[in-house]
């Protein structure tokens, strides 16, 4: 998703976050993605007046959801964040945590990623919640399957 933003300093520039299911937030002005600042995590743009400004993320929602960006101390929202409600809909697919050791984390966590990358999406709600409650339930089953091979592996080595 392409997100605008409004930063006081850069009104005459186009500043967009684009976020993406697979890779990290970035940050872009002018069709420019901003370059790597000197410290992790930090990025440097022009501003209007031709300053180098340092801009880095904030990560929400245990970082699980679209970060706040901070530039020159100011913290900008760039959409709210997910509700409870939302978060724990999407982190039903963590409960494998519980019945599957590492297999069930790691499942559980791309289950999560992928379902609050959706509440983000531009679908119809009751289709988000339709939608992700797929997405668990596919996770569950991918599980099982799994499961299923790993324990006739183990019997037919005894």
């Amino acid at each position: 998703m392409i997100y605008k933003v409004k930063i006081s300093g850069f009104e005459n520039q186009n500043v967009e976050v684009k976020t993406s299911i697979w890779s990290a937030p970035k940050l872009f002005a002018d069709g420019q993605q901003a370059q790597k600042g000197s410290n992790k995590g930090e990025m440097v743009i022009q501003s209007d007046d031709g300053r180098q400004v340092v801009a880095k993320w904030k990560p929400q929602s245990l970082g699980l959801d679209v970060p706040k960006l901070i530039v020159e101390n100011q913290e900008i929202t760039l959409v709210e964040p997910l509700k409870w409600y939302q978060l724990v809909w999407s982190g039903l697919p963590i409960t494998l945590i519980f019945v599957g050791g590492l297999l069930g984390a790691l499942l559980g966590f791309i289950g999560l990623t992928i379902n609050s990358k959706m509440f983000r999406s531009e679908m119809n709600n009751i289709l988000k919640y339709v939608v992700t409650g797929a997405i668990s339930l596919g996770a569950v089953m991918i599980f099982f399957i799994f499961a299923f091979i790993f324990t006739g592996l183990v019997e037919n080595i005894n």
